[in-house]
């Protein structure tokens, strides 16, 4: 049952790529369902406020507008975002030991996700913050780089948003990411990820100028603000 809700709540998102607002009959004949399971997936969406009726149409919520870029390629896996950290102290980079596949026990630059709210900046700190507990400056991106993961196909591919920040300090906290440790740039050895080895190695000290806006909506029309 609970597949069949998500499949219906997905078949529901997907009808407002292409309309702003829809009535309860246009939606029950596009998705050729009965009535009243219309009204209960309609329903529950309300109360976990992905959906507001205005009157006699329904619409997203802000809230739930948030998906919609990804809609359209709900079946395609494709790249996955992801920032990753230089954080250095002198002469020092500080790596985390992988726990989890893939690079399972291989030490690679600190890294995460984008949270929807955030620029470059904003996410390199608080990564730093959450996974090792340290302060930190950061100083700037260094490059973009496409890494896929070849095992007769191509079973992983990651957009990695290269950054480097510094601390002064160094005693870090551990933490359920992995364990953390200080490695000499000039002598950095061990089993480290290939392709986060040739970044440090290669665009530690690079720059590259990558902008970073809002596109403010009104009343569907969109302007353009650079941050």
């Amino acid at each position: 049952m609970k597949t069949k809700i998500e499949k219906e709540r997905k078949e529901i998102f997907k009808l407002f790529l292409k309309s702003n607002k829809l009535k309860f009959a246009e939606i029950e004949k596009l998705l050729k369902i009965r009535s009243n399971f219309l009204a209960y997936y309609l329903k529950n969406m309300q109360k976990d406020e992905l959906i507001d009726k205005k009157g006699d149409y329904y619409c997203l919520n802000k809230n739930a507008e948030k998906y919609l870029p990804v809609l359209s390629q709900i079946n395609d896996v494709g790249p996955l975002p992801v920032i990753l950290v230089g954080l250095i102290n002198e002469n020092k980079i500080l790596l985390m030991k992988r726990k989890i596949r893939p690079y399972k026990d291989y030490y690679g630059l600190i890294g995460g996700k984008i949270k929807i709210e955030e620029d470059f900046k904003e996410a390199s700190l608080r990564i730093i913050k959450e996974k090792t507990s340290l302060s930190s400056e950061f100083i700037s991106l260094n490059s973009v780089f496409h890494e896929r993961v070849l095992d007769k196909i191509v079973k992983h591919s990651f957009i990695l948003f290269f950054s480097k920040l510094k601390t002064s300090e160094i005693e870090f906290k551990e933490s359920s990411y992995g364990s953390l440790k200080w490695f000499d740039l000039d002598n950095l050895k061990g089993k480290i990820i290939p392709s986060d080895l040739w970044l440090i190695q290669n665009k530690l000290n690079s720059k590259i100028d990558v902008k970073s806006a809002f596109l403010v909506e009104k009343n569907g029309k969109y302007k353009l603000n650079l941050n």
